[in-house]
């Protein structure tokens, strides 16, 4: 039942974190959605795409994937037992989450130069409800990308600790609360006993009864 709590948790801490952060994504990078949606963004030499695309894609949806990945990789550092079909799924979860990681901060960081850095000029602090004034790089950071991952990765570990944790205890006691059972039903199911007369000991008897009733 704690179980069943801690991932109902989780799992709803997470998707509230992701609406928030992508809410926060969407107000601060309203220009990519705007006028600029069709800016041709170049990825490298060869990748150029629309702006909006490059944003969502490679900004936003990268960076929680990154989160995701990172989560279902922490198994390999809670669960002992790994067969080899678990432990290809873990390394390959590793290398996504670093390189989702890294490229969704890389072009979040890119293209929201014009939100933490304007015109070349530090622009004034965000008003965040209840603390107030908050340096522009802080809340880029610490209200909108560490929020995003940090969603992903709360998602991610709530997945793989049921996958490869919670689950198999789960199979492991239901099997062993059966087996336990069955024993205990065999145990007290007594066997039933049958009592034969042989025609030998039919015969003594009768001799035996003759006798006793000739004497008298």
């Amino acid at each position: 039942m704690r179980g069943h709590i801690a991932l109902a948790a989780m799992l709803v801490v997470s998707v509230i974190l992701l609406v928030y952060s992508l809410q926060v994504g969407v107000q601060i990078g309203a220009d990519w959605f705007g006028k600029d949606a069709n800016f041709q963004w170049h990825m490298n030499n060869y990748i150029v795409i629309d702006a909006k695309y490059a944003y969502s894609i490679f900004g936003l949806a990268t960076l929680a994937i990154g989160g995701l990945a990172t989560g279902l990789a922490m198994a390999a550092f809670f669960t002992f037992r790994k067969n080899k079909k678990h432990i290809l799924i873990l390394i390959s979860a590793f290398f996504i989450a670093i390189i989702m990681t890294g490229l969704g901060f890389n072009t979040l960081d890119f293209m929201l130069g014009c939100f933490y850095w304007t015109n070349m000029t530090y622009p004034p602090p965000v008003h965040v409800a209840v603390l107030g004034p908050v340096d522009v790089w802080n809340f880029y950071f610490f209200f909108f990308v560490a929020p995003l991952w940090f969603s992903g990765f709360l998602m991610g570990s709530a997945t793989s600790y049921y996958a490869f944790i919670y689950q198999p205890k789960r199979v492991a006691a239901t099997y062993l609360a059966k087996r336990s059972l069955t024993g205990l039903l065999n145990h007290t199911r007594q066997p039933k006993e049958y009592l034969a007369e042989s025609a030998v000991f039919s015969r003594s008897r009768n001799i035996v009864e003759q006798t006793f009733e000739n004497t008298n």
